[in-house]
Order: C-alpha cells, then structure tokens, then sequence
C-alpha cells in the first residue's frame, strides 16, 4: 500500500494520473486531498500523523525549499501546510516528495525530521509561467506544447518507478535508481529520436536534481 497526499488545485490536476496508473496495478492507495480550505488542510495534516511507522508517503503538489503548499483555488490562496521545521510530521515513513524544490527540503530536514528514506526533486516547471524565474530556460523558446510533454513524462516515469519499486519491495536507492534509467531512455529517446532538445534538457534536469536521502 500507498498513501498518496496531493494538493487539489487546477495547476496539479494531470498528476491523478500517476494515482490512476498505480491503482490500475492493483496497488492499494490511501488517498489524503487537500483541499483549498483551513478545514481540509487541518484534516490532512490529523490523517498523517495517524500513519503508521514505516508507511510508504507519495506527496504530489507544489514545494519550495522551505515548504510544502496545500490546495488552491480561485477563492482560497495556497498555504504552506508543512514548513521545514515541521517535517517531522513525518517521522519514521518512507517519503517521496514530487514537488519544486524538494530535493533542497529534504537536505535541510532529513536529520532532525528522522524519516527513514526520501526522494526529493529539484525545479520541476509545468506550467509556462514557471519557466520566468528559471535562468536556464527563461529565453530558450519553450512552448506549453513542450510543458505538456514534460508532464505526461513526470506522470509515466514516476508511476513506473513506484509500481516497479512496489511489486518488488524496492529499498529507495533502488527505487532513484530505477527512476534514473526510466529518466535516462526519456532524454535519448526525445533528443535523438523526436531531435526535441529543449523537452530533453527538461527531463535531464529532472533527473540530475533528483535526490535521495
């Protein structure tokens, strides 16, 4: 079993399709929403501190280096839900954070958190607006059509990596490493089959800011 946190709002919407692709395998999820309100972000954060010891955590949502974001919609502004000195929320579990900034979050609170195992991942942009701040790709002419690429790859190469890593009671380095071969045949199959080198930079920084701890 899974449990699966994400946080609902219009921008992570394409990511219920990694819960759909584990479900399809047979894979029990236990499925926390968190929804744009106070009183779902506080229901949420009450059914993670239930989990038990040693309970496997996909969070799907936004992130900074400092914190994780709740739901949002146009009448309710995301929140941090869980901020770095509050990650021990998520003691002794398994956790694998698909979010911006991750990988930044989990190094700064991995020893004082004291989870087991984390996977963590660096600037993940799926939307066009996110591609303003990002020094690398600002001015390199990627289109959404190229965005919309970037995501059906995150939701195909991490649903498989968790299905892979489930099926086989994976420990986590092999899990990373795994995701890293999937990562791998990505970046050759879009740059030399497709010759889209803007979509195979994208799946390469996926990968190279991909961490474990």
């Amino acid at each position: 079993m899974i449990t699966v946190v994400i946080s609902i709002d219009p921008t992570t919407a394409f990511l219920f399709e990694i819960i759909k692709n584990i479900k399809a395998k047979n894979i029990e999820v236990n499925l926390i929403e968190i929804h744009p309100s106070d009183q779902s972000y506080n229901d949420c954060l009450d059914k993670i501190n239930e989990l038990a010891c040693g309970s496997v955590i996909l969070f799907l949502g936004h992130g900074q280096s400092d914190r994780l974001y709740g739901g949002e919609s146009d009448k309710f502004d995301k929140k941090p839900i869980i901020k770095l000195n509050e990650m021990n929320i998520f003691k002794d579990k398994y956790l694998i954070l698909l979010a911006c900034d991750s990988s930044e979050l989990l190094k700064s609170s991995f020893r004082q958190a004291k989870m087991i195992k984390s996977i963590g991942f660096g600037a993940l942009p799926t939307e066009i607006e996110e591609l303003d701040n990002n020094k690398k790709f600002a001015n390199v002419g990627i289109t959404q059509k190229t965005i919309d690429l970037f995501r059906d790859i995150i939701v195909s190469t991490v649903s498989e990596a968790i299905i892979h890593s489930l099926k086989r009671n994976l420990d986590f380095i092999q899990t990373k490493d795994y995701l890293t071969f999937l990562l791998n045949n990505k970046i050759n199959d879009v740059i030399l089959v497709d010759n889209n080198e803007n979509l195979g930079d994208l799946i390469y920084q996926m990968k190279y800011e991909l961490v474990q701890y």
